[in-house]
């Protein structure tokens, strides 16, 4: 779903105990705001949780934070998102106002690759030299001398990780309705994909973030790919399914990226591709089982029949791989056509940091 879009104000219930706010419902997520300020069928601008907004007057309030949007409790109300006036215009329900309003989305300092494009600048006067030379002059007039780190995601082969969230599609609990969902837990990590060819007869490894194909090999993703050896856990798939054409999406954990579960950085896939094709889940879980390759764990297979209240509360569960903490949330896939959402543990929202 778009990070801004024009959506309609279908509930409006008291807070207890409130006199100047009260909590708006759009999509499947619930907004605290103003009392009085819109009434139920209203069009509005829905700003979603894990968000950036632009640095200006309007959303001054936020500057405390960052001015990062995210899952907070007022008087016991929990409040996800914003809802702000419509840009001007003429605008209908789902329109995409992102680019307008300026909003982008919330990246983890150790998540994102851009910091890679520049390394910190050394200390020793004659490295911080050469630093200053390389970065201020030579590469600004010779641009192609500086060696690309980076590049698109390759979506021509795969498509980029980022499951919707379940409030964004509430439809989805009324249309699959009894079918079959192979529930996994939701690991607390940094999105890879790892892509397997065969170039002159020896194997090939494209290594990629969350949103960009990695040049460089200087950055975690890479660490953590060497570090665990996983380029055998990939090849065991391709002599498994007698094809080179094998592509892997999992998450990197560990700490690195705040280490939430407590363990060493290795890798957890939650998806495989042979021939572009992905694996139905309980194909995916038994091939790793079979083949002894880490993977997100199975919490269960359940038939779906839940609101959208019970589904929530069915998220709020301590993480498996460390039990100390909240878990961040669970993963639902559709045994028939891998139809999937996630649902984050409003717990693990509320603690993060």
């Amino acid at each position: 779903m778009n990070l801004a879009s024009v959506q309609k104000i279908i509930n409006i219930q008291p807070i207890e105990g409130a006199d100047k706010i009260e909590v708006a419902t759009v999509l499947g997520w619930e907004v605290v705001i103003k009392k009085g300020e819109y009434k139920i069928g209203d069009l509005c601008t829905y700003i979603q949780i894990d968000t950036v907004v632009p640095e200006t007057e309007y959303f001054d309030f936020l500057r405390e934070r960052k001015y990062r949007v995210r899952t907070i409790k007022l008087r016991k109300q929990i409040s996800q998102g914003l809802i702000v006036p419509l840009p001007k215009g003429k605008w209908k329900e789902g329109d995409d106002v992102t680019e307008i309003i300026g909003v982008k989305k919330y990246e983890k300092p150790d998540n994102n690759p851009e910091r890679y494009e520049k390394p910190r600048m050394p200390k020793k006067w004659h490295k911080k030299a050469v630093y200053l030379f390389k970065y201020n002059f030579l590469y600004k007039a010779f641009p192609l001398l500086r060696r690309k780190s980076r590049s698109k995601f390759p979506n021509h082969l795969v498509g980029i990780t980022d499951e919707e969230r379940i409030q964004n599609m509430p439809a989805v609990l009324k249309a699959y309705k009894g079918k079959t969902f192979v529930v996994s837990y939701k690991l607390d990590g940094s999105s890879i994909t790892i892509i397997h060819s065969k170039v002159l007869g020896k194997s090939k490894f494209r290594i990629c973030s969350r949103r960009f194909e990695l040049h460089d090999k200087k950055n975690d993703w890479y660490k953590v790919f060497n570090d665990t050896d996983f380029k055998y856990e990939v090849l065991k798939l391709v002599n498994h399914f007698g094809t080179n054409d094998v592509i892997v999406q999992g998450e990197a954990i560990g700490k690195f990226n705040g280490n939430h579960h407590n363990v060493t950085d290795h890798i957890r896939l939650f998806n495989i591709y042979i021939k572009g094709k992905r694996l139905n889940q309980k194909d995916f879980i038994e091939t790793c089982l079979k083949l002894n390759i880490p993977h997100c764990p199975k919490y269960k297979e359940v038939e779906l029949n839940h609101t959208l209240d019970e589904i929530l509360k069915e998220s709020e569960i301590k993480d498996i791989l460390n039990p100390h903490v909240d878990a961040e949330g669970l993963v639902w896939r559709c045994v028939e056509d891998n139809l999937s959402f996630k649902v984050i543990n409003n717990k693990y929202l509320l603690t993060e940091k």
